[in-house]
């Protein structure tokens, strides 16, 4: 494939996503980074756009973000990119500033054009003074030249999102009186007429095509942009979505979001421009890339967090295989991780950072009570091992409380993930639903190993008067709260969802909390939104005690011991976290020897923390 002056194998690419792989504060590329990229070069990708390069440390979002601003650090990306090309895998280096949406944690002092602040971080830059431009414009240039002496296939520029090049152009964000505010593209023009002197491989430049907020960026604003391009010979033009600042939805593409106002932009931006476009936003949802190059919207494709999910999806759908797990955009693990200080994750891939090795010719016999996530995958483990696996299922499905996942709000996506997890478990292990066991179970059928994965149960705290409820777990199973006036009791992830749904029902929703804040567990983007678009329309209590009940009145206490009433409701809905289910394990381990506890079973988490469990577990047996 040939896009402009820059030539791969195929047409598939990798996104740029923050791994939190690099050295600390020092952003040296990591031996575990290099295994990270050369498991997806293994998967068939084309080319890998890195993850985003601070080009010098007033523009870092995290404080592991990979850097390439010294001449040391160009040892560290060409034995990335050497391992790359033993795939015929193409590397592009990805250069950024964050300007106003810099993280002070790992940047410092943060820069923008104006004091115009960040949402997100709820940070007001600094105006960056003349001075302060042109060594930034300088950064930018000595970034791609070292690339380039590494030996990198192209650089891409960051020209949207609401980065540094992007804030110098947005008239919302630009407020400066002198010259690169009265010629809002100038910075652009410097930089890339600075940049393109001595660079002598390809140019990308990464585009919003929108970025879904008043007085965002325009089709004039992109008109410019794409002169520009042209102007300096740029190869690549790609288009990602939102804002990191404004629009942090948008910019993550959360699950959320349509899609088809995404694809219809897409087609106003070619009508706008000759160049090679390449686009990334959920493309693998409804094979939705097959249908824009089909309809030659975008020249190539580009697949992020579907990489991560399954690094070998490049080489299934090119080989027509449709044996792959699509990615739900739950960001659990993905987005969650790095923002929480972690490494890179993802809630169907515990092998980011440890390949599961195969290190027995043994054939044990294994059971596994439960077939949520974390039995699910134990079973898959472990039939790599050659072991024959049977999953015990008491219900008529399989998923667990995945299943009740994507009941939520907005993640219907979520059942994508599991439906593939599923197919695959039916095709390699042996499932049998509907059943009981017990203990007299094992005793008429020898297994080498048991293992307990029954999750966990609603734990309703011991109200007075508290008689006539449903749980969140009874709520997204298909039981209705009918009445006008709900309470929850619990403003956790699923009283928050709970809420949601409710309010879309024109319910009167009162949540009341024990802790000082509602949402934990909740991924930062879901939160946002539930913010922003429900918050305003609930009854909010932290620090509260639901007390007693009489009849239909609720009587709460405070943090300062006072006890009021809230009224009377008509439901009341339980979601006060869930204790783990392992009473089987208690009975079967004093009968049997090698009965293992995983999942919410074990320790009540996340789906993360299960399927990482799971594959933990797998390796030990």
């Amino acid at each position: 494939m040939k896009f402009g002056k820059f030539e791969t194998k195929n047409h598939i690419f990798m996104a740029p996503i923050k791994t939190a792989l690099a050295t600390p504060k020092t952003g040296f590329i990591t031996d575990e980074q290099i295994k990270y990229y050369e498991r997806k070069a293994k998967g068939g990708v084309g080319t890998i756009v890195l993850e985003p390069i601070s080009v010098s440390p007033s523009g870092k979002e995290h404080p592991k973000q990979t850097m390439l601003n010294t001449d040391e650090h160009i040892e560290g990306l060409k034995k990335l990119v050497d391992t790359l090309h033993k795939y015929d895998t193409k590397l592009v280096v990805h250069l950024n500033h964050a300007g106003r949406a810099a993280n002070p944690k790992a940047s410092g002092e943060v820069l923008a054009p104006s004091p115009v602040k960040c949402p997100s971080t709820g940070q007001t830059p600094k105006e960056l003074t003349n001075y302060q431009i042109e060594q930034l414009i300088y950064a930018f240039k000595e970034n791609a030249l070292r690339a380039q002496k590494a030996g990198a296939d192209a650089v891409e520029i960051q020209f949207g999102h609401g980065y540094i090049v992007h804030q110098f152009y947005s008239e919302r964000l630009n407020k400066r009186t002198d010259e690169y505010g009265k010629d809002k593209f100038r910075f652009a023009k410097e930089l890339l007429s600075e940049v393109t002197k001595e660079l002598e491989i390809p140019l990308f430049l990464r585009i919003s095509g929108s970025e879904f907020v008043e007085n965002g960026i325009t089709n004039e604003d992109l008109s410019k942009i794409f002169a520009l391009a042209e102007e300096f010979g740029v190869s690549v033009i790609h288009v990602g979505w939102g804002n990191a600042c404004d629009s942090a939805p948008w910019y993550y593409n959360h699950m959320s979001l349509p899609l088809d106002v995404m694809d219809n932009k897409l087609r106003e931006i070619r009508e706008l421009t000759s160049l090679p476009i390449i686009a990334v936003g959920r493309m693998h949802k409804d094979e939705r890339y097959k249908k824009l190059i089909d309809e030659k919207i975008i020249d190539g494709v580009v697949f992020g967090r579907q990489m991560i999910i399954d690094p070998d999806f490049p080489e299934k759908i090119l080989s027509g295989s449709d044996e792959y797990i699509r990615c739900g955009s739950c960001l659990q693990g993905c987005l969650g991780n790095v923002k929480a200080g972690k490494p890179i994750g993802c809630i169907a891939n515990p092998e980011i950072h440890k390949e599961f090795v195969v290190e027995t010719n043994s054939r044990k016999k294994v059971a596994i009570v439960g077939g949520g996530p974390a039995g699910l995958f134990t079973g898959l483990y472990l039939k790599k091992k050659g072991y024959d696996v049977t999953v015990f299922e008491k219900n008529s499905y399989l998923g667990g409380q995945w299943v009740l996942a994507y009941r939520s709000p907005g993640k219907l996506s979520m059942k994508d993930t599991l439906d593939d997890l599923i197919k695959k478990a039916e095709k390699e292990l042996e499932i049998r639903l509907n059943t009981e066991v017990s203990t007299e179970t094992f005793k008429e059928n020898k297994f080498d190993s048991i293992i307990v994965a029954t999750g966990a149960y609603p734990f309703v705290p011991p109200i007075k008067g508290l008689e006539e409820y449903i749980t969140g777990f009874d709520f997204f199973d298909g039981k209705k709260a009918n009445g006008e006036r709900v309470l929850i009791i619990g403003g956790g992830l699923i009283g928050l969802e709970v809420a949601e749904e409710l309010v879309k029902e024109n319910k009167k929703v009162t949540v009341v909390e024990a802790l000082d804040q509602v949402g934990r567990g909740m991924e930062i983007v879901a939160s946002k939104l539930f913010q922003k678009n429900y918050a305003p329309k609930i009854s909010i209590y932290t620090n509260t005690l639901v007390n007693e009940i009489k009849g239909k009145e609720v009587f709460v206490k405070t943090k300062d011991g006072e006890e009021i009433s809230l009224g009377e409701f008509d439901d009341i809905v339980v979601t006060a976290g869930t204790k783990s289910e392992n009473k089987l394990y208690e009975e079967l381990s004093k009968e049997f020897d090698n009965v293992y506890l995983v999942g919410d079973a074990a320790k009540v988490g996340q789906i993360i923390d299960a399927t990482q469990d799971a594959l933990e577990l797998a390796e030990k047996i």
